[in-house]
Parts: structure tokens; C-alpha cells; sequence
């Protein structure tokens, strides 16, 4: 009797626990569900899984890619470009699909990144390191034939060979490539529709750096000796050109200083020692110019910019001109008492010397040289025993005017050929 009674307290336990819950699945819940609510918890509740192409494994995602560059930034000494954009991806998911009519003539909603699956597309030549966390957090539009528009910002740091010869009027084009990190090209097909390969419009104008000049996008397929099945790729070439207004500056205004100090040493007067000073002048400047350039050029290997070497060549040419500054002054202060030979003082009282304007030249002695040669005697006698009666006057002025004269000549035919070599150097190094 008793086993009965407990058998009849458990069945009327039942009863009322199945009555708590068909009452309960009569509620209507707390808050409404909208048709993207239920439309969601069918699309994605049903093991749905986001790490699975959607595709069969013997169809193709075809996947469209396209690019909005927004800002470019170069950092010379890494050899890496910094690309800021947006990037579009569209591709067709069949899992994803609905009938708009049973859910309220709904036609797109939005889902989170990571909701859905999406293809793997990495930047082949980032210098990132082991990061390949490219996009941001973004939402996606999944239209009801299954198509889904992702745009997410991006960043790509890849590497770039920079020619920094023609400094700072450099241009320079670096490669963007693209592609599907475990799935080859029977898998995931990439490609990009005519016109929106590349779009420059949203590009912010930041007064920077750089400016891209042209852009150049091609898709390609490569099989590899491991693998039969082709591996596709987007490449993008960005062409880059620095903006020189201050470099200008910075660098023809120093370097005509330069050639003009160093072209105004064979104008100052032969006998002059300010032509060793102003070469040493110049050749200080040059060196701490030098270095100035330094912390501004990255140190190449092999690409080293014409600018250095024109100022290599700038420092070679002061230091022999003021080798020429030393013979010059030699020839000027010292007292020859032989007269110069007939060959070359013909051609300075010639040609040549009105080539060179020696015949508008005047040469004064300075005080000292005018007390010695009073001091000296004006007239030596003959050693003949029969012209003892006969003196000859020495002029050593004379003499030390023409070796004046050769100085003076040997300083302007110095300046006519440095002017043809800055301009060889000019024609080569900086045009």
C-alpha cells in the first residue's frame, strides 16, 4: 500500500513539472525578436562552421579583391613601406543563404567578422614579422544569394628595395602582393574587376613625404616544382616620388657655395695667403655638410646617392687647389734672380696672356720688396778687363714681375679647367 501512495506522489510530480512547462512554452519571451534575430539563430545556430569553405572541395570561391590607398609612408632605414587603405573583399557563401519572403522581405544584415568564414588572404611580402593580423575588426553585408561584402582598414608593412641614387629627387616603386596563405588557386580564385584595381580618391592630402605617381596591378599564377596545382597572387606596384621643395633648399644652395668659394680662391691675388685659408674654410664645411647628410640618408650598400659623390669629388678638387694655392704663393713671394725663359714669357706677352687678362694686370711690389732692392746696389761692374769702363743694370723687379705674371696665368687657367669639371661633375651627378 505504501509502494502504491509513492508511486501516485512521483506521478502527480510529473504532472506538474510537465505542466510548468507546456504553461512555460506558452510565454511570449521578454523582449521581441526581429526577423534578422530569427534569421541569424537559423543561419548560424544550425553548425554552421566558420573555419570550413563554404564550397564543395571540387568547386572554386571566386573572390574579388579591390583597393583604396589612403596613405603611404616610407621608412628608408628598414627598407619598408607603410600602406594605410581600405581593402574590399566579395566572395559568394552558399551556407548562407535564405528566402527573403520568409523572413519578412529581409534582404542584407550585417554579421561580425567573426561570425563567418573568410578567406585567408595575407601579405605575402610582410615585414611584420610573425604577425599577419592585417585588418581590423569589422562587420560584414551578407546579401540573401549568399554574397558577402567585407571591407575592412588595413595596414601592410612590406618590404621595398629603395634606389636612393638620384637623392633627393628619388622616385621609387614597391610591390604589394597578396594571396591566399593555405589554399591554392583550384581552391580560393582571386581576382579584381577592370577599374577597381586601385583607387587613389579617398586619399588624404597630409603635405607629406611622398606622393604616389602611378599604380600598376596584375594577377599571377605560379606553379611550383612541389606542387601541380597553380598558386595565385595579387601584385600591386606603387610608384612613389619624393617632394623636393625643401630638399632644394637644403642641398643646391650648400653645393653652389661650395663651387663658388672654391672658384673664388684663383681670383684673389697670387701672392695672397687667404687662398689657403678660404680652401681650408671650404674643405671644413664640406666635411660637417657631410655628416649633416648622413643623418638625413640612410647608409646602401650599393645605391649611394650622386649628391655624395659630387661632394666627394667637391673635397678632392679643394684639397689640390690648395696644393695649387702653394706653388702659386711660392712663385709670387719668391725672388728669382734669372730671368723666366723666353718660351713662356712670349706666350704671356702673347695670346695666351690676353686669353687670360694679363695685360690688364699690374704689379705692385709691397713695401718690403721696394726697401730690399734700395738697399741692394743698382749697377754691377763688368769682370772683362777691357769693358771695365761699362756697368749693366740688373732689374730684378722686372724679373719678379713676370714670375708674378706666370702665377697669375697658372691661377686662371686652374679656374677655367675646375669650371669645366663642375660642370662634367654637374652633368653626371646631379642631371
Amino acid at each position: 500500500m505504501r509502494i502504491i501512495q509513492w508511486n501516485f506522489v512521483a506521478f502527480l510530480g510529473l504532472l506538474s513539472v510537465f505542466g510548468t512547462f507546456s504553461s512555460s512554452a506558452g510565454i511570449k519571451p521578454l523582449w521581441n525578436a526581429t526577423w534578422t534575430d530569427n534569421l541569424k539563430r537559423d543561419l548560424f545556430m544550425n553548425n554552421y562552421d566558420k573555419f570550413a569553405r563554404p564550397e564543395q572541395f571540387y568547386n572554386t570561391t571566386n573572390v574579388e579583391i579591390g583597393l583604396t590607398i589612403l596613405h603611404v609612408d616610407v621608412e628608408e632605414a628598414k627598407s619598408i613601406i607603410n600602406v594605410n587603405g581600405w581593402i574590399k573583399f566579395k566572395w559568394n557563401d552558399p551556407k548562407l543563404r535564405w528566402n527573403e519572403s520568409d523572413y519578412g522581405g529581409l534582404t542584407t544584415i550585417h554579421v561580425s567578422d567573426h561570425e563567418i568564414w573568410q578567406p585567408d588572404i595575407v601579405l605575402y611580402n610582410s615585414a611584420s614579422g610573425n604577425s599577419v593580423d592585417h585588418y581590423g575588426n569589422t562587420h560584414s553585408i551578407l546579401n540573401s544569394n549568399g554574397d558577402v561584402l567585407w571591407v575592412p582598414p588595413y595596414l601592410f608593412k612590406a618590404f621595398c628595395s629603395f634606389d636612393l641614387s638620384y637623392w633627393p629627387l628619388d622616385q621609387h616603386t614597391c610591390r604589394v602582393v597578396i594571396g591566399s596563405w593555405t589554399y591554392n588557386g583550384n581552391k580560393i580564385n582571386l581576382d579584381f574587376q577592370e577599374g577597381e584595381g586601385i583607387s587613389l580618391e579617398n586619399m588624404y592630402d597630409l603635405q607629406h613625404e611622398w606622393e604616389i605617381i602611378g599604380t600598376q596591378i596584375k594577377r599571377n599564377e605560379k606553379i611550383y616544382v612541389c606542387c601541380p596545382e597553380p598558386y595565385v597572387d595579387i601584385s600591386y606596384n606603387i610608384t612613389i616620388s619624393r617632394r623636393t621643395p625643401m630638399y632644394k633648399a637644403l642641398v643646391v644652395t650648400p653645393v653652389t657655395v661650395i663651387v663658388l668659394l672654391t672658384l673664388a680662391t684663383f681670383w684673389l691675388p697670387s701672392s695672397s695667403g687667404e687662398k689657403i685659408l678660404l680652401n681650408g674654410i671650404v674643405a671644413v664645411f664640406i666635411c660637417l655638410y657631410m655628416f649633416y647628410l648622413h643623418s638625413l640618408i640612410p647608409a646602401m650598400t650599393f645605391n649611394t646617392p650622386y649628391l655624395v659623390h659630387f661632394l666627394d669629388s667637391c673635397l678632392y678638387l679643394t684639397g689640390f687647389s690648395t696644393v695649387i694655392a702653394v706653388i702659386v704663393i711660392s712663385l709670387s713671394r719668391n725672388r728669382y734672380a734669372s730671368s723666366m725663359p723666353w718660351a713662356i714669357k712670349s706666350s704671356l706677352d702673347g695670346r695666351c696672356g690676353r686669353i687670360l687678362g694679363l695685360h690688364f694686370l699690374q704689379v705692385q711690389p709691397n713695401i718690403q720688396q721696394r726697401s730690399e732692392e734700395l738697399r741692394e746696389p743698382p749697377f754691377e761692374e763688368n769682370n772683362t778687363p777691357d769693358d771695365r769702363h761699362m756697368i749693366q743694370p740688373i732689374s730684378k723687379s722686372s724679373s719678379q714681375h713676370d714670375w708674378i705674371l706666370f702665377a697669375t696665368a697658372i691661377d686662371r687657367l686652374t679656374f677655367v679647367i675646375y669650371c669645366f669639371i663642375y660642370v662634367v661633375l654637374a652633368t653626371i651627378y646631379c642631371v
